[in-house]
């Protein structure tokens, strides 16, 4: 796996001091739903890891790698007990920042602490449910394993973790590099001899053998992961696997024509929404496991 380029690191992780606040307010999945609505609005990932927790009033929920707080908000805006940790001051700033602004019977229900995933300072089986939303990549493979035996010692017998991760390293790896960035050649080379270009079709499109990746995403991403590569890891961790799904989220808004008939031929929309090409076309990978 790819070195992250110019990353501090302490010991085997990364160092939280490079997660500020830059980090999580340009750049963290949701942030421009955050900076428009502090967290009251949840962009298309956050809302399916609620709809596939299932959370009822009342039970504990734990988000491990909290960043901003959106989801131990709503957690709580369900009824539930719900409690945010992240290693980074920053995100534990920001996230107490977003629970701030609400009614005090949404306050008493949430809380945020800083702590490390590998030694959370909680009691056994105290969780009905854990999310580990965009972290896993994050942790170098000694760190994911430890992280998860902690997790699993603080959920309840029957207790649900909700774990996602992106990219899915088969989209990188296999799609890109013998499929998709040969469609986007023949595409851009098919514009210029008719002399097109729009914002979709141009020179942008990717048709290097690496797929485009954002700087932080080079610096931070440590340990991408397959379905297969981390369902193993959950069981060898002790969790029973009860679903794993590959996901895209779906074009909102408007739609555009010119970029649907591009995605028709280079990732094979819509039919790789579906088993079993979105194993190989979608960029997201959720597992729901229980303890």
């Amino acid at each position: 796996m790819r070195e992250p380029r110019e990353t501090q690191r302490s010991g085997d992780s990364i160092s939280p001091d490079i997660y500020d606040s830059r980090y999580f307010r340009t750049s963290c999945e949701g942030f421009e739903e955050f900076r428009k609505s502090g967290g009251r609005k949840l962009g298309a990932r956050f809302r399916k890891a609620l709809s596939m927790a299932r959370i009822r009033p009342g039970e504990r929920v734990l988000d491990i790698g909290c960043g901003r707080g959106e989801l131990v908000l709503h957690a709580a805006l369900l009824g539930a007990h719900a409690t945010g940790v992240d290693y980074s001051e920053e995100a534990v700033s920001i996230a107490n920042e977003t629970l701030a602004g609400w009614p005090a019977e949404v306050r008493e229900l949430s809380q945020v602490r800083q702590m490390n995933a590998r030694s959370l300072d909680f009691d056994d089986e105290s969780f009905d449910v854990a999310f580990m939303s965009d972290i896993v990549e994050h942790l170098f493979a000694r760190e994911l394993a430890e992280a998860l035996r902690e997790t699993r010692r603080v959920l309840r017998p029957g207790g649900r973790l909700i774990v996602h991760t992106c990219p899915n390293r088969l989209v990188y790896e296999i799609a890109h590099p013998l499929y998709i960035r040969h469609v986007n050649r023949a595409i851009q080379r098919l514009a210029e001899i008719l002399q097109y270009q729009s914002d979709v079709i141009g020179p942008n499109l990717a048709v290097g053998r690496e797929y485009p990746r954002s700087e932080d995403e080079r610096r931070l991403h440590i340990n991408e992961q397959t379905a297969s590569g981390l369902a193993r890891l959950l069981k060898a961790c002790g969790f029973v696997m009860r679903k794993t799904d590959h996901w895209e989220p779906r074009p909102s808004g408007r739609p555009n024509v010119e970029l649907m008939l591009l995605d028709s031929v280079r990732y094979l929309r819509p039919a790789s929404y579906f088993w079993p090409l979105n194993r190989l076309f979608t960029n997201h990978i959720w597992i729901v496991a229980e303890r």
